[in-house]
């Protein structure tokens, strides 16, 4: 089952702050080569934070070829629990703190907007990217979600949301370019933005959009994630040489 790529595509390079001990290296092994479920079942058997982040992280990237609605619950709950015992071993771990916000952040887009809006997930995890940001405020990967934050409740939630929340389009598109220039070679990060922004506006966007997708085309992927954005790269160029329309109906498929 073909899950929200928008979240999924920034888990690849989080890597936190130090800690005492490093995930194994089997286990970063299996993720690089997309074996998600077995680098987390072998990380989360390590009583480290950095070990339990990587699983939350696996375990989040495998929802991408989750086969159902209840493999996808049973991901997710794993996900939530392997990042909670991360904080609880090192309340100060970024990439911790940013997992569990995707597990909000993909819960928040598997609910209907009434439900989103009642569980607060949009708040929660703001609260989470500002606590990564005031330990690091120089992470890509934490300037990237919060980008992707602002467009998301702009875009899903509307003028209601975008006030209720005090998420602007702009402040998205700074964020993504603060992103972009701490981590120019990322094309995950990359390629996050440019959904974003198509999924948002492709009209006002597209010419944006457009550059950004062909650098995630002529990109080298140095592993299976990557090699999943380029991938999605190929279909939005395809896309947007059809019409903005097209292009947008792409990205948004990309977050559903």
């Amino acid at each position: 089952m073909r899950q929200t790529f928008l979240f999924i595509a920034l888990l690849a390079c989080l890597t936190g702050a130090p800690a005492m001990a490093e995930p194994p290296s089997a286990a970063l092994r299996l993720y690089a080569a997309g074996e998600y479920v077995a680098a987390a079942d072998l990380a989360d058997g390590q009583p480290s934070a950095t070990s339990r982040a990587l699983a939350s992280r696996a375990l989040l990237a495998a929802c991408a070829s989750a086969n159902s609605s209840s493999e996808i619950d049973a991901l997710l709950a794993r996900a939530d629990a392997s990042a909670r015992q991360a904080l609880a071993l090192d309340p100060g771990s970024v990439e911790a703190l940013l997992q569990l916000a995707l597990v909000y952040g993909v819960e928040g887009r598997r609910a209907s907007l009434a439900h989103a809006f009642a569980s607060g997930y949009a708040a929660r995890g703001k609260r989470l990217i500002d606590q990564a940001l005031a330990l690091d405020p120089d992470s890509a990967h934490a300037h990237a979600l919060l980008g992707a934050w602002n467009l998301e409740v702009v875009r899903r939630g509307g003028v209601a949301g975008a006030m209720l929340y005090g998420a602007r389009a702009s402040a998205g598109i700074a964020e993504f370019e603060r992103a972009r220039a701490l981590a120019p070679d990322d094309i995950l990060i990359v390629l996050h933005y440019a959904v974003a922004l198509l999924a948002l506006d492709p009209v006002a966007h597209g010419p944006r959009a457009r550059a950004l997708i062909a650098t995630v085309a002529v990109a080298h992927p140095g592993d299976a994630l990557e090699t999943l954005a380029q991938q999605t790269a190929e279909r939005l160029q395809a896309a947007l040489a059809q019409s903005p329309q097209d292009a947008q109906r792409v990205a948004r498929a990309t977050l559903l």
